[in-house]
């Protein structure tokens, strides 16, 4: 907490709580940088006999004067006439947070709150606050209505086995995978829906790009067509990164993200003609396979920039996807080079087409029963997507393992903290 009694301006009557990030000792005087607010701000101790028992990480209260100066963060410095101990650091961390190597992440997540204090975090954490601020700024001003679904559901989202199960009283229920059929229920009230929560997957892989909980926007729109889905996504996503880097350009550049390529318009690549693709450099893929990670590392460098894949095979579909015909859906992938950060298309709207699609994905007509019911009474054409919030924070600040933009990731091998 930092108090400023007047202008910032030399002279000026200071008072400061926060926590040390570093000390700096000479003969007669000490730097200290302290942290108020996720905010450094620099501290000049004049009698060193006031550093009694203050050490980094410790919680100090400081009282002075200000100096402008351009040498401190912030342009101004407090000189110190009186400082107090709060909190007193009792025990040796396990690493040092200002260290220029760091140690293993498995140890850095291991004392998170620690780990959380480095200033690459703070900066980190600032701009994913920004993104998410500005995916629901832009989405508001488009319209849409912010929502918040059950995240305890009694049956799959989309099928499959990738569920964490729970008693639910004398019920067994699952975490939910996805807001999927909540939002798309909530079109046929409200028309526009978003929502930003967490979403659960229990896939026992452990990559630098998976979590078993991680955070989600998802966005569903009566009347919009896949068309429209993919502009408002690519409109999304350029507000995304000019409102990040106009607002936290500082920020940005100094945990070294890259500028990302951003074509004036987002290519859209049918599934079938980058499996073609893929024959002509050596990667052969039958028609209805899945493209692996080396498929989509090689297609990737080759476009080095956002692009769709759209028209994915029925088969690699879950049953809500609206057919476009008799082998592919109306649907896409938002991809930046190799690493897909969005899915979405348009849905079935029909409930003959959805019993007979779940049907066809060998899945229980009983536990979508309640789904199944709004179908009836009128439910208009619609579409959406999810992004991942991580994964498109990972794409923002170059960060190469997920785990590094998750305040407290949860994986196959990590429960705590």
């Amino acid at each position: 907490m930092l108090k400023i009694y007047g202008k910032v301006e030399d002279g000026t009557k200071a008072e400061i709580m926060g926590w040390v990030l570093s000390i700096r000792e000479q003969k007669t005087l000490a730097f200290i940088i302290i942290v108020d607010n996720r905010k450094q701000v620099q501290l000049v101790v004049n009698d060193i006999k006031l550093l009694n028992h203050v050490r980094q990480n410790a919680v100090i209260s400081a009282s002075g004067t200000v100096k402008k100066t351009t040498q401190a963060p912030g342009g101004f410095e407090i000189h110190v006439n009186e400082l107090r101990l709060i909190s007193k650091v009792k025990k040796e961390p396990p690493f040092n947070i200002m260290a220029k190597e760091l140690p293993s992440i498995d140890l850095r997540l291991d004392n998170r709150a620690l780990d959380l204090r480095r200033p690459y975090n703070l900066d980190l954490f600032n701009i994913r606050a920004t993104l998410i601020r500005s995916m629901r700024e832009h989405l508001y001003s488009n319209g849409f209505l912010e929502v918040n679904t059950p995240k305890i559901i009694a049956s799959a989202s989309e099928g499959g086995a990738a569920l964490f199960p729970l008693m639910y009283y004398d019920k067994q229920a699952f975490l939910a995978q996805s807001p999927q059929l909540y939002k798309e229920e909530l079109t046929m009230p409200f028309e526009k829906v978003f929502e930003i929560g967490p979403i659960f997957r229990a896939e026992p892989s452990r990559t630098l790009k998976h979590l078993s909980e991680s955070v989600s926007l998802d966005v569903e729109a009566a009347f919009f067509t896949n068309e429209d889905l993919m502009n408002l996504i690519e409109g999304l996503v350029k507000d995304l990164l000019s409102d990040i880097w106009e607002s936290s350009s500082d920020l940005l550049m100094r945990i070294k993200a890259p500028k990302l390529n951003l074509p004036e318009r987002f290519n859209r690549f049918t599934y079938g003609k980058i499996i073609d693709w893929l024959s002509e450099n050596g990667r052969k893929i039958n028609f209805g396979d899945d493209l692996g990670q080396k498929d989509l590392e090689l297609f990737g460098s080759h476009i080095n920039d956002f692009y769709f894949i759209t028209e994915w095979p029925i088969k690699l579909k879950p049953f809500y996807i609206q057919p476009k015909d008799s082998e592919v859906t109306l649907s896409f992938d938002l991809m930046y080079r190799e690493l897909e950060l969005s899915s979405g298309g348009e849905r079935v709207h029909d409930p003959s087409i959805l019993r007979k699609n779940l049907k066809g994905a060998g899945l229980p007509l009983k536990s979508f029963r309640h789904h199944l019911i709004p179908y009836y009474y009128g439910m208009p054409p619609h579409g959406g997507f999810g992004m991942g919030v991580e994964r498109f924070l990972m794409t923002v600040t170059g960060a190469d393992n997920i785990r590094e933009v998750s305040l407290y990731p949860r994986d196959v091998r990590r429960l705590t903290p």
